[in-house]
């Protein structure tokens, strides 16, 4: 780029200069003082890179403008819209803490009812006297007067509901008979081996004899062995080798700790176990039989006496329930058999076989089909209804 300079008395007067020998269009390069004078520098040639190109390349100044504008806005479109989706979100929140503040609202007036539920269900009313005359003859009332367990009651309310006092006493006492009695107790008389499990004194050694006595009422049957497991049998009377002698049948001894095989080789055909020795360990052993025999060769029947209390008879059912037992009432002689324990049972999904309660050995096993039973409850319980 040639640049030229102009040296006059003032500015105006080199400016005259600068356009007379470089015209209108001269690009003023810089301007300084020279003593009392001015010198301007100029130029006509401009370079391409400068000023136009770069200016073009930049854009025009009302191109850059809006451009600012368009970021602005967009910006500003950004802030009103996260504000917004904020307050969305705040708004939301809200619901949803509403919502979840109306949801453990309800959870809690629903366990509310429900234990309002349970306590109503478990109240026995005694006092009939102050009773409307609907409620008074309700045929749940009179079971829970019974001592039915309000779940046995409500689970089997289709039996009852709709009919009168008497007949829906009945219809229900038919239908809990049902859900409870053991329909395959045949299949149980038949098995190879059948264990008696129980605590002590219950009566497991008289029911082992009774069962065996059953067993030979089938005379397409082989005669059963009984077996006992204790541990000490001179220091005590050996009343199942005395009940074997009465039932001509023969009469083992075998300790648990002896192997299975040793029980499989004892004696041939059915063989009746009255397990004395602790929970666990005959459960262990009962486990071990069913393996290596098969478990649908093996029957265990649990023990339980007639007035027993429903803590004593949960707890007797837990220790054995991974045995799949079939219950077994003895002692029906001493004490009736209520519904209270008889609630259990169906509470806990299991099923009972036998109800004995004679000092005999030869005939006195009931066999707890569905008529019986129901037969049984009624004899004392619609005696009461009727009276009453």
């Amino acid at each position: 780029m040639t640049t030229y300079k102009f040296l006059a008395t003032d500015s105006a007067s080199a400016m005259e200069e600068v356009v007379k020998k470089l015209g209108p269009d001269a690009l003023i390069v810089s301007t300084s003082k020279r003593g009392n004078k001015v010198e301007i520098e100029a130029t006509d040639s401009i370079p391409k890179d400068t000023t136009k190109e770069r200016l073009a390349e930049k854009g025009n100044f009302s191109d850059i403008l809006h451009s600012k504008i368009d970021v602005l806005r967009e910006k500003q479109r950004h802030r009103i819209y996260n504000k917004s989706l904020d307050q969305s979100f705040q708004k939301e929140g809200s619901r949803k803490s509403a919502k979840k503040n109306d949801s453990s609202d309800m959870i809690r007036i629903k366990d509310q009812l429900n234990q309002l539920q349970s306590m109503l269900a478990g109240m026995v009313i005694t006092e009939e006297k102050n009773l409307n005359e609907v409620a008074a003859n309700s045929v749940p009332l009179k079971l829970r007067q019974f001592e039915f367990s309000p779940e046995v009651i409500m689970s089997l309310k289709p039996a009852f509901e709709g009919l009168s006092i008497e007949r829906g006493t009945a219809s229900f006492l038919r239908a809990f008979s049902k859900k409870i009695a053991c329909e395959e107790v045949n299949e149980v008389l038949k098995s190879q081996v059948t264990f008696i499990v129980g605590s002590s004194g219950v009566g497991k050694t008289t029911l082992s004899a009774k069962l065996a006595a059953r067993m030979m009422e089938d005379k397409d049957s082989s005669k059963p062995s009984l077996v006992s497991t204790e541990s000490h049998l001179s220091s005590k009377k050996d009343d199942l080798s005395y009940f074997a002698r009465l039932l001509n049948i023969q009469k083992f001894h075998y300790q648990l700790e002896q192997s299975v095989d040793g029980f499989e080789k004892l004696c041939n055909g059915k063989r009746i176990v009255d397990l004395s020795s602790i929970a666990e360990e005959s459960k262990y052993f009962i486990k071990d039989v069913k393996d290596k025999i098969g478990a649908t060769k093996v029957a265990t029947i649990l023990c339980l006496p007639t007035g027993a209390n429903k803590q004593f008879i949960e707890d007797q059912i837990a220790t054995y329930i991974n045995l799949n037992p079939i219950i077994a009432f003895s002692k029906a002689d001493e004490c009736r058999l209520y519904p209270r324990e008889l609630s259990v049972l169906a509470n806990k999904n299991v099923k009972v076989g036998f109800i004995t309660g004679s000092k005999t050995i030869l005939s006195s096993l009931a066999v707890t089909e569905p008529e019986v039973l129901a037969s049984h409850l009624e004899s004392y319980l619609i005696d009461e209804v009727n009276y009453e």
